[in-house]
């Protein structure tokens, strides 16, 4: 395994600083000036490049989150809005991206030779098997609390159109049996 960068090993509060000064704007060099005024030590110093790698990662992750994020949001305009299921719908689609990524980096190794690199170990596709059984199970259960939800929205929406109907048979003095037709027709069932 490969040694973590010098960004890397840096405290999580310090790499936090780094995102934040970077989604701020800063350039590389302004965000090594403002490491060297928090007085790291010269051996834990990242260098330019080093810092400029970590940066493009931050970027890059950025815009895969952004991508899944769009694509997320495009499928909740498309498939109704209810709030119970849109970070549901937006982990998923962020894991979808996360299973894709890996196999085109998969895809794209090369040994030395030229030829194409072997990229997962047996535990590392148990574990990507896994995560797409996971996800087939998150999207079976967003789907069923989606149609949950449709039901009890059809349901109160009938309810509510009884309710009318029935206020306003009362004031017209519409007959019982024309009452109960009218509901039936509203709740789509037969009147024996």
């Amino acid at each position: 395994m490969a040694r973590a960068s010098k960004v890397d090993r840096l405290p999580a509060e310090i790499r936090e600083a780094i995102s934040s000064l970077r989604e701020q704007g800063l350039s590389i060099d302004d965000i090594l000036q403002h490491l060297q005024q928090l007085g790291i030590r010269a051996d834990a110093m990242p260098s330019r490049s080093g810092l400029h790698r970590h940066v493009q990662g931050l970027d890059a992750l950025a815009e895969r989150l952004q991508r899944s994020r769009a694509v997320a949001e495009a499928l909740v305009r498309k498939l109704g809005d209810a709030p119970e299921s849109r970070q549901a719908r937006l982990n998923i689609e962020l894991m979808h991206s996360v299973v894709t990524d890996l196999m085109l980096a998969a895809g794209e190794a090369t040994t030395e030779d030229g030829g194409q690199a072997v990229a997962f170990d047996p535990q590392q596709v148990m574990f990507l098997a896994k995560s797409l059984d996971h996800l087939a199970h998150a999207q079976k259960t967003d789907a069923d609390m989606t149609l949950r939800i449709r039901a009890e929205v059809e349901t109160k929406t009938k309810a509510a159109a009884v309710k009318a109907a029935e206020a306003v048979a009362k004031q017209r003095g519409l007959t019982a049996d024309t009452v109960q037709a009218i509901k039936a027709q509203i709740l789509n069932v037969r009147v024996a």
